[in-house]
């Protein structure tokens, strides 16, 4: 099998699923439909368990030459499952951090409790950075409530605070996947990636990963627009472009001050997000959730669609393996089989 890149790393991997099925039935019941809308996310998968989905990551990492992945929570996931992943498989896994405990707590946990704990879980140097996203607060916490942008800008500097302690990524979440209710109240720096801009000069030395490069889902390309340029300014600020079609590496790879030193490999796997398919349109595939089609139950193939947008990239090998790898090596400071395998 011939592999994409010489050292190839996922920097963006959900191996946790959840037991949804007993709470979609449910929810049906409830709401007298035949399918559960991601409108209904919350209802839904509030109550239900996460498991290891390890096995399905590993398949594909195996069909696709993968060689590591570096493990994020998401909602209702804990960092416990990824921490015995990485445990268990240590060429294969590093792992990032969040806050998840004091989220579940709801409103009555702050940004401090939220520093806290990840701090604790940051200080036994299994962590490799905190994603994904910035420091969070439950979304219940912002019922009929907007944050002021100098309240969240503290909290993304307490973020920042923490990766400069502890020498480790930061990460902020930019884009919509079209289903997820993604609020500007929950996370404003979601739709608003000029904000890293002065985090980026108040936090030289922190190394800062603006997640999925502003395209998470859909194919308007503002956030996009934005997050490069942010990119292009800061020599500490890195775009992943997992869920970027090819023709959005070639825009970030023409402007610059980014090219591909710049560019990190993660294609959000496992976060239940289907590849849309419109012939004759521009872009021809894109990733997004249709709320007509329902939650997905399938694992959507993200790894292999998104490799293949890499491949067709008409640029210099060496290129191509600093975005799939030799930027996640350096800035996670992962181990690799054999010295000068990227160039400097």
């Amino acid at each position: 099998m011939r592999k994409s890149g010489r050292f190839v790393v996922d920097t963006h991997v959900h191996s946790q699923r959840h037991a949804a099925g007993a709470r979609l039935k449910e929810r049906m019941k409830e709401t007298g439909k035949d399918q559960v809308d991601y409108t209904d996310l919350d209802a839904t998968l509030g109550g239900s368990e996460v498991y290891d989905n390890s096995p399905r990551l590993l398949y594909d990492m195996e069909a696709y030459g993968v060689d590591m992945c570096v493990l994020q929570p998401a909602f209702g996931m804990n960092n416990d499952l990824n921490l015995a992943l990485v445990e268990k498989y240590p060429d294969k896994f590093v792992a990032m951090c969040h806050n998840m405990e004091t989220r579940r707590r709801g409103k009555e946990a702050t940004a401090q409790d939220a520093y806290n704990e990840l701090d604790a879980l940051l200080s036994t140097g299994k962590f490799c950075g905190i994603g994904e996203g910035a420091i969070g607060r439950s979304a219940k916490s912002f019922i009929e409530k907007t944050y002021s942008m100098t309240e969240r800008m503290d909290e993304l500097r307490l973020t920042c605070d923490l990766g400069r302690k502890h020498n480790i990524v930061v990460t902020f979440h930019t884009g919509t996947a079209g289903g997820y209710p993604i609020t500007n109240a929950m996370m404003p720096e979601n739709w608003n990636p000029y904000w890293i801009h002065d985090l980026a000069a108040e936090y030289p030395d922190v190394t800062i990963v603006i997640a999925h490069g502003g395209m998470q889902g859909g194919y308007m390309e503002d956030l996009v627009d934005k997050s490069i340029l942010v990119a292009s300014n800061y020599n500490n600020v890195y775009l992943e472009t997992g869920l970027y079609w090819t023709e959005l590496y070639y825009k970030a790879l023409r402007y610059p001050n980014v090219g591909p030193e710049k560019l990190i490999w993660g294609s959000d796997w496992g976060a239940s997000q289907p590849i849309q398919t419109r012939l004759g349109n521009n872009p021809q595939t894109f990733s997004m959730q249709v709320h007509k089609e329902g939650i997905v139950r399938h694992q959507v193939d993200v790894m292999g669609w998104s490799l293949k947008q890499v491949d067709r990239l008409d640029i210099s090998q060496d290129d191509v393996n600093l975005i799939l790898g030799g930027n996640a090596v350096r800035i996670f400071k992962l181990k690799t089989p054999l010295t000068r395998m990227f160039r400097m």
